[in-house]
């Protein structure tokens, strides 16, 4: 029996719901647990990234990745015939299955779980995460919550459990998907350039603020509102600018904002537009405060 190994990082735990995979491994092994090929690639959620202090992936990132769409047929290719091996693969296999329904296949993926079966292989009192089941068989993690670094080490776990044997499992079927994409990894997109947008601002114009950014959002309303700008909670064909911690954001927020052809702005970019508007605030001066703290 041959093996396929895989690890996805999602925008969240919802699969049945509104998030996506964004990115997705696939180690492939032989019955005797070496491995013969890898495959992995970044894929663009349309929509926004979620924990990327977890995850560590850009907006930018995925700006020329595929969808998932785009990517089914290369990553089905790669896992039929095969058993699936994940770790805690409830997590993995239900996002599997949720995104390739989406795209109208029905492909039931269940296998072997390496988190699962530590209980048969590695010691009673070794922790259950892939880290310390790593530890305990002498795997080396190189980088967690990559897809890829955590597909590799998944797969020097299982083949420490495969010279011991393994219980059989189902491979998964083949489908008739068709096509493949060129692999997006990290590291190694295409560099996408943003050109700053020139938006002149005067008082009453209407701002709205997405994502994590360096300064706390209350400050930044503040501010603005020291400058006669408005806040809002949401993007209509009204609002002047978005701001956001990441320009390339597929935010509910920032797609709104390219379907209305609002302008997306980076934190700098704004506090130079504040610079622009040659007003000075009533109170102490927020620009002089931001350019200190930067």
């Amino acid at each position: 029996m041959e093996y396929a190994v895989v690890d996805v990082e999602t925008t969240g735990f919802a699969a049945r719901g509104s998030d996506r995979i964004v990115e997705v491994a696939v180690v492939q092994l032989d019955s005797a647990g070496r491995v013969t090929g890898e495959w992995c690639t970044l894929l663009n959620p349309g929509r926004d990234l979620g924990p990327q202090h977890v995850h560590r992936i850009r907006a930018a990132d995925v700006w020329h990745a595929p969808t998932f769409a785009q990517a089914a047929g290369a990553l089905a290719a790669r896992l039929a015939g095969r058993v699936v091996v994940a770790h805690n693969l409830s997590f993995d296999a239900r996002f599997l299955t949720a995104e390739f329904a989406r795209v109208g296949v029905d492909l039931p993926v269940d296998g072997l779980c390496t988190m699962r079966l530590a209980a048969r292989y590695l010691p009673d009192r070794v922790g259950r995460s892939l880290k310390a089941c790593c530890e305990a068989a002498g795997v080396v993690l190189e980088s967690a919550h990559s897809a890829l670094h955590d597909a590799r080490a998944t797969a020097r776990l299982f083949a420490h459990y495969v010279r011991f044997g393994v219980p059989d499992a189902e491979p998964v079927a083949d489908v008739p998907l068709n096509g493949d994409v060129v692999e997006v990894r990290r590291g190694a997109a295409a560099v996408t350039h943003r050109r700053p947008e020139l938006v002149t601002l005067v008082r009453g114009d209407r701002v709205v603020f997405t994502g994590q950014m360096h300064s706390p959002r209350d400050e930044w309303i503040d501010r603005a509102a020291s400058f006669g700008l408005v806040s809002q909670g949401y993007v209509t064909k009204a609002t002047r600018v978005l701001v956001a911690a990441d320009p390339f954001t597929l935010s509910s927020k920032a797609q709104r904002a390219r379907a209305y052809r609002v302008p997306i702005v980076s934190e700098e970019d704004f506090a130079g537009m504040l610079g622009l508007l040659g007003v000075t605030p009533p109170a102490k001066d927020h620009r002089t405060e931001w350019r200190r703290a930067y």
